[in-house]
């Protein structure tokens, strides 16, 4: 992979205890995954440092260690920088640079993760490809999923996140992409962000850096805001969505039988497996790029089916002896995925007693009790029947609910622990439960331990009952 002197020289270090010649094999930042012959990076972190390691990494073979401060008693190779992230990030850049092969980058607000594995099922019709791995997309991830590259990959899809203005931009230098794709663009982490100007903002740096190197850049056309402030780019630009003026639009989008069936321009019939609509937008951004490429589109609906359910991502499931339909969308929640997921509940749902579990929306900055209380009118003026809120701001979405909803129909709790006791004994035979909320409120563990909780019940009563 690499000479220790090439390294050396790459992220402009200092080479110590080593000829040079020696090769490295991998490169890794994880003490507990270090093989023979890698490169073990010693990032520093809020709650961990990568010094307090080398020992360790040698011990388990590692050629050389990345460091930014000599460690005692050590004479074994290393490379002394001055700053390890940043080595990290000229050794991905200069590694990126030896593959002269299409890169797709995805970014947005939401359905960055699988419409990047969308993506990558699609371009494997006609490409070694290669899709970056789960949702690493941040100034770590997107190093450590280029490393994974090998000789024989001919196509690269990574998805690129960021919760503050620039890292984008930080992204694309060290990605390289030839090929940009923008799901659209939605208030998300606006702590970091500041606003949703700045949102947008940082989406475009993958814009700027597609317009620099002639790349395409394929969007939602539906935003206006996105569109008006790209009409000045002369990167090649291709539109998808739901308005007919899109190079790619959707047209008799349906969910049943556990597929989300929709046409691409009124004229090719696709399936998407899964019970989620929404996720139509995001199979549309990955048929866009297939276009682009070239795909015999038609040839390409015949196999559509084989495109991936995310985890985590609207996961269904039916909790047999008591005849519950219990949807976890708890991977991560913010308005605008909220919205349309609750929509898609609410079909699948149809005359069942429908009960949603809301967790907080992380990261809205100062406008989030405003976003909270008019997610709150918003599901009141729907056809749920029943609204759990746990957490500080969920005190405002409940309170907006009642207010459009009337009657006893909610509960706030501030402990998840009592949200959990009150639903498992409340829960009846053909209700729907949705649940969702932001990644660090925990309800993926909550939804699986309230899933077996019931599951558990019913065992109960059935064994009673014989």
């Amino acid at each position: 992979m690499f000479t220790l002197t090439q390294l050396t020289k790459i992220c402009g270090g200092e080479l110590i205890s080593a000829s040079g010649n020696e090769s490295v094999s991998a490169i890794s930042i994880d003490s507990r995954s270090i093989h023979t012959g890698d490169l073990f990076i010693a990032l520093q972190g809020e709650v961990f440092d990568g010094h307090n390691f080398v020992k360790e990494v040698f011990t388990k073979g590692a050629s050389c260690v990345l460091v930014s401060r000599k460690p005692e008693n050590i004479s074994a190779p290393l490379i002394l920088v001055s700053d390890t992230l940043k080595a990290l990030h000229s050794i991905a850049r200069f590694y990126r640079s030896q593959f002269a092969i299409p890169v797709v980058a995805v970014t947005g607000s939401v359905g960055k993760t699988t419409t990047k594995e969308c993506i990558g099922v699609v371009l494997s019709q006609i490409f070694q490809t290669r899709a970056g791995f789960g949702n690493w997309n941040n100034h770590i991830g997107v190093p450590l999923n280029i490393f994974k590259l090998h000789s024989s990959d001919q196509c690269f899809v990574q998805e690129l996140g960021a919760n503050h203005p620039g890292e984008i931009r930080m992204l694309a230098e060290i990605l390289q992409p030839t090929v940009g794709v923008i799901t659209g663009v939605h208030p998300v982490h606006l702590e970091g962000f500041g606003s949703l100007d700045h949102v947008y903002r940082t989406k475009l740096e993958l814009a700027d850096y597609i317009e620099k190197v002639s790349g395409t850049l394929l969007v939602n056309g539906d935003d206006p805001e996105l569109m008006s402030r790209l009409k000045n780019y002369k990167a090649r630009l291709i539109t998808f969505g739901e308005k007919p003026n899109n190079d790619y639009f959707l047209t008799s989008l349906t969910s049943r039988q556990g597929y989300v069936c929709f046409q691409v321009n009124r004229s090719i019939d696709f399936k998407l497996r899964g019970y989620g609509a929404f996720n139509a937008m995001n199979a549309l951004a990955a048929v866009a790029v297939a276009g682009y490429f070239n795909l015999d589109l038609r040839e390409l609906s015949e196999t559509w089916e084989s495109l991936p359910c995310i985890g985590g991502r609207f996961q269904v499931n039916m909790i047999d002896g008591i005849d519950v339909l219990m949807v976890n969308d708890a991977y991560n929640a913010n308005p605008y995925s909220f919205g349309v997921a609750l929509e898609s509940f609410s079909v699948l749902a149809n005359s069942r007693r429908k009960i949603v579990v809301v967790g907080d929306m992380l990261e809205l900055g100062a406008e989030s009790r405003e976003y909270h209380e008019n997610l709150g009118a918003e599901i009141g003026k729907g056809d749920i029947d029943y609204l759990i809120g746990m957490g500080p701001m969920c005190a405002f979405l409940v309170e907006a609910y009642r207010k459009k909803r009337g009657g006893d129909f909610s509960k706030h709790f501030l402990d998840q622990r009592e949200a959990f006791s009150f639903l498992a004994d409340t829960i009846e035979t053909r209700d729907a439960v949705f649940i969702k909320g932001s990644h660090g409120t925990k309800l993926e563990e909550f939804s699986e331990s309230l899933k077996q909780k019931i599951t558990e019940r019913c065992l109960f009563s059935t064994m009673k009952g014989s």
